[in-house]
């Protein structure tokens, strides 16, 4: 059976956006972990609103839960409770809605989004990455999700702690106009790395549809050599600026990227033999549904 035949894992869209819509702010510094603080209930029906749109596995509104962004807003002490707030939140989205969507705990850059100069080093990511695992496993997460990665270093250390656990590990990279890791590493090398240490499902994330195509298409040379499954979800910005950070509010959406428009770019990438896809920043549910209307999912 070909990839083209598979039904499609299809995940959920941009959590930010969509709490915006719905009336949380996603004002710097807390980002969607505003929500929490305003109404946490938003983030159930965020989750739910992708879930009836037809997504099969839904991401925990854990993204900006790291010291980082919790300290810049002076509620570094409340990164435990949040965390188990954001997993009890999407499980209640899932009890409410349907039993077999999949959870996917989002394992986070710790410091910028896009910004590999800013990664932390190795002793701080994993006292970090430990928490953050640690709260997934606690919380029974289905999938550990480590999402717009930007730093081959990020990913071997999330890869390191994830072999205590038997949760399937995804580990998902922003790439740049090449295909590979906003670093400058080698998108190629660093995959053939984390497949050597036993990563099973490699995806490319929060980049521009172009990008992404060109990340497809390296994962497709690999998987003449390696067995496994990949996939991306892009997001509905312009090419990210080099100095970004979430402060400067730099980023605005493409209103010409339709529904339809990224049903095409998610079609390309399962004719590169994807097999999960699904959406990132701006990408709501009318996005998803899109997609599930007109792909195999």
């Amino acid at each position: 059976m070909t990839a083209n035949q598979e039904s499609i894992i299809l995940l959920d869209g941009g959590t930010g956006r969509e709490l915006e819509k719905q009336g949380a702010s996603i004002d710097p510094p807390l980002w969607s972990a505003n929500a929490f603080y305003s109404n946490p209930d938003i983030v159930k029906e965020v989750h739910k609103s992708f879930i009836n749109a037809g997504a099969s596995v839904i991401t925990t509104n854990t993204y900006a839960l790291t010291r980082y962004h919790l300290s810049n807003a002076e509620k570094q002490g409340d990164q435990v409770a949040l965390l188990d707030m954001a997993y009890s939140q999407a499980r209640q989205a899932r009890a409410e809605t349907h039993d077999g969507v999949r959870i996917a705990a989002s394992i986070p850059p710790l410091s910028e989004s896009y910004r590999a100069d800013l990664v932390p080093d190795n002793t701080a990511l994993e006292k970090e990455y430990e928490l953050l695992i640690d709260r997934a496993i606690h919380n029974q997460a289905d999938i550990l999700l480590g999402e717009t990665l930007s730093h081959a270093r990020e990913a071997r250390m999330i890869a390191k702690i994830a072999q205590k656990t038997t949760i399937p590990l995804w580990i998902s990279f922003t790439v740049n106009e090449s295909g590979n890791l906003r670093s400058g590493e080698s998108l190629e090398e660093t995959a053939t790395e984390l497949l050597d240490l036993g990563v099973k499902v490699l995806l490319a994330n929060c980049s521009t549809m172009q990008n992404i195509h060109k990340s497809m298409s390296i994962y497709q040379a690999l998987a003449t050599a390696f067995d496994f499954q990949y996939g991306a979800y892009g997001n509905r910005y312009n090419e990210i600026r080099e100095d970004y950070k979430l402060e400067l509010k730099s980023t605005e959406l493409k209103e010409d990227l339709s529904p339809a428009l990224y049903t095409d770019a998610a079609r390309l990438w399962v004719e590169k033999g994807a097999t999960i896809v699904g959406g990132c920043c701006g990408i709501g549910p009318d996005y998803i549904r899109h997609i599930s209307q007109n792909l195999p999912v």
